[in-house]
């Protein structure tokens, strides 16, 4: 091959492998801007200690104040609700990493940003250091907020979804709780009393009993379930300070159920239906007698069954088709018409 033809070729090799440098250079470079951002915060998130927010955005407007204890966050409005430590955590945690996408300059339209009616405020307590955030209006065009730390100070663009996740609702804050620490094989006892009676239950090596009547055969999965409802009941709020037990149907329950096993023992009533919503009721248990939970309704289902009901298939029986009885779910009226 001719070594003039040799020469254009190797030059353009290495234009080529110059070219590819400087791209990856570029590209890095870009990414670490996307990555980094504008940082809006100084504060570390560890070292907060209070944090305040407004949310006039969401479905439900909020302002929501949480201060941090030797106990963990607490909420301010009531300090004795269970606040999900995670959850506190996190808000501190994306207000104090929060970076913008670019800095306006000085002949940006503020006025015209919202920041007199604050789509958001944020305000982060760290000892004797203090930080802000106001966030005006969204900008449609962009899919951003603008946002300023300061009344005065520059204004920022952020993404949306990068601010409008923060703000949680007391309720969205709330931890729930379980009502017990037995596990339903330790369950030795159980006792279920509802408008049509008292039921008494025994459990050995696994197989369910009526105290009564032993012989009596069982349906021994229903049984079961109706201890694993309670084993597995969790909390979806609590009422830290409760008024008169006729406030939440708690002067006549729809259902009392108590469960006494090897490592304790049990007992939760299980009230009316909340006003705000028909699918969740009032439960009292003797583990925190002092509060009113929220549970949901669907748990009653589970004790919708008298003796009858409970009948199980008889080896005579067993291969014919089994006959479940079952009671009308629709909220603690209509369980109550059903006994």
């Amino acid at each position: 091959m001719n070594k003039k033809k040799l020469i254009p070729l190797a030059a353009l090799g290495a234009a080529i492998a110059a070219l590819a440098v400087v791209l990856i250079l570029l590209n890095r470079t870009q990414s670490e801007e996307e990555e980094t951002g504008i940082p809006l915060c100084t504060l570390d998130s560890a070292s907060v200690t209070a944090i305040r927010y407004t949310d006039a955005a969401g479905d439900e407007p909020a302002e929501v104040a949480l201060s941090k204890t030797d106990a963990g966050w607490v909420l301010d409005s009531d300090p004795e609700l269970p606040v999900d430590q995670t959850k506190a955590e996190t808000i501190a945690s994306n207000l104090t990493g929060l970076t913008a996408l670019r800095e306006l300059g000085e002949n940006a339209d503020v006025d015209a940003m919202g920041f007199e009616t604050p789509s958001y405020t944020f305000e982060l307590t760290a000892g004797d250091e203090t930080w802000n955030l106001t966030v005006g209006d969204k900008n449609p065009m962009t899919d951003t907020w603008y946002v300023r730390t300061a009344g005065d100070g520059p204004v920022f663009t952020v993404e949306l979804a990068d601010i409008s996740g923060i703000s949680k609702t007391p309720r969205q804050l709330y931890s729930a709780q379980s009502i017990t620490d037995l596990a339903v094989d330790d369950v030795t006892v159980m006792t279920v009393s509802t408008g049509s009676g008292e039921l008494s239950f025994e459990q050995k090596d696994g197989t369910w009993t009526l105290a009564d009547d032993p012989d009596y055969t069982l349906d021994q999965s229903t049984v079961k379930k109706m201890a694993n409802t309670i084993c597995n009941l969790t909390t979806q709020w609590t009422v830290t300070s409760p008024g008169a037990d006729e406030l939440y149907g708690l002067d006549a329950p729809n259902a009392v159920v108590t469960l006494v096993g090897t490592a304790g023992s049990v007992q939760c009533s299980f009230g009316g239906l909340t006003d705000a919503d028909d699918t969740v009721c009032y439960l009292r248990s003797s583990g925190a007698p002092n509060v009113v939970y929220e549970v949901s309704a669907e748990n009653l289902s589970a004790f919708a069954y008298d003796k009858t009901s409970l009948a199980g298939a008889t080896p005579e029986t067993a291969a014919s088709e089994d006959v479940v009885a079952e009671y009308p779910v629709g909220g603690a009226d209509d369980f109550a018409d059903a006994q």
